[in-house]
């Protein structure tokens, strides 16, 4: 399966499955799964570096006493960009 007949089938659902990938909240084979899920397919591979990218760039936002100039707007913009999001059925 090609990247692109992945996600646009999908892209919900990976996009779950990328957030809880990211905060650590799955489970041993589900973290095999999606990282060679990641391996094969650019586009979900592309979203997590984003998304891991913003996680971390929060992360250390939250670290000091104000976020930077302009990243509460961005944060918001990229929010009202995704879907509403059900529970992960599957990558």
């Amino acid at each position: 399966m090609n990247g692109e007949d992945c996600c646009e089938s999908v892209r919900a659902e990976s996009l779950t499955r990328i957030y809880h990938y990211l905060d650590g909240e799955l489970t041993t084979t589900e973290i095999r799964e999606i990282s060679v899920h990641l391996d094969n397919c650019p586009s979900c591979h592309d979203e997590y570096e984003i998304e891991a990218l913003l996680k971390e760039l929060v992360r250390r936002s939250c670290s000091r006493e104000q976020a930077p100039m302009g990243l509460r707007e961005k944060i918001r913009q990229r929010i009202a960009r995704e879907p509403n999001v059900g529970p992960a059925t599957g990558l």
